[in-house]
């Protein structure tokens, strides 16, 4: 009986899609950090750092911004960055960094570390352990799109799911009927943060057949 969800098998390597090979090249990390940015006016907004590589990053803000404009951003202990707005999403960008060779030379040793360290929360770390998962979740988009997918892995604050489905970043999902928010990109898939933590032992409800009385 067609359950009206398609299922996707987990895509080889070579086929991650158009981008595959620049993100190759230019590793991106999951790292949030806050920080605040500069526009032509000279006052500074927040932001919050989602994921970055040493030629772009993606970050949340509640100002409205337009795609072309240059930015001067301060990110905590990750110093100052400038570039063009060059992608808008729900509450969140991506800005295009630029700058010499040497800041990327920087960048490039500073990412890996700082991605080691804020991968987990200091305080999650034993608490809330990510593992691999070899199983599927039902994943529902914001326009009711359905897919089963398999899953990468999992803890009790989030998890990343290989999908050839890109919804932008900051994107309301639900996934295993419960509520995440889409934090990254990544080669063959996305990543999702949880609004509240749960058990781990009890995902894959969604796909589980339900006990007839």
């Amino acid at each position: 009986m067609s359950t009206g969800s398609e299922v996707f098998k987990q895509p080889e390597p070579e086929n991650s899609g158009p981008t595959g090979r620049s993100q190759r090249r230019f590793p991106r990390f999951s790292v949030s950090l806050p920080g605040r940015f500069m526009r032509s006016d000279k006052l500074d907004y927040p932001c919050q750092l989602i994921d970055i590589s040493v030629e772009s990053a993606a970050m949340t803000t509640p100002v409205p911004l337009r795609v072309g404009e240059h930015l001067i951003v301060y990110l905590t202990r990750l110093g100052g960055l400038e570039g063009s707005v060059v992608r808008l999403f729900p509450g969140s960008f991506a800005m295009a960094i630029s700058g010499t060779q040497r800041k990327r030379d920087k960048l490039a040793v500073q990412l890996p570390r700082l991605a080691a360290e804020t991968e987990i929360p200091d305080g999650e770390v034993r608490t809330y352990p990510r593992v691999s998962a070899n199983d599927s979740a039902l994943l529902v988009l914001e326009d009711g799109s359905s897919f089963v997918c398999p899953l990468h892995d999992l803890s009790m604050s989030g998890a990343a799911i290989v999908t050839p489905e890109r919804p932008p970043l900051g994107s309301q999902v639900m996934l295993d009927k419960r509520p995440a928010t889409v934090v990254r990109h990544h080669e063959r898939g996305i990543a999702v943060k949880f609004h509240e933590r749960f058990i781990t032992a009890e995902f894959g409800s969604s796909l589980r057949p339900q006990s007839r009385r």
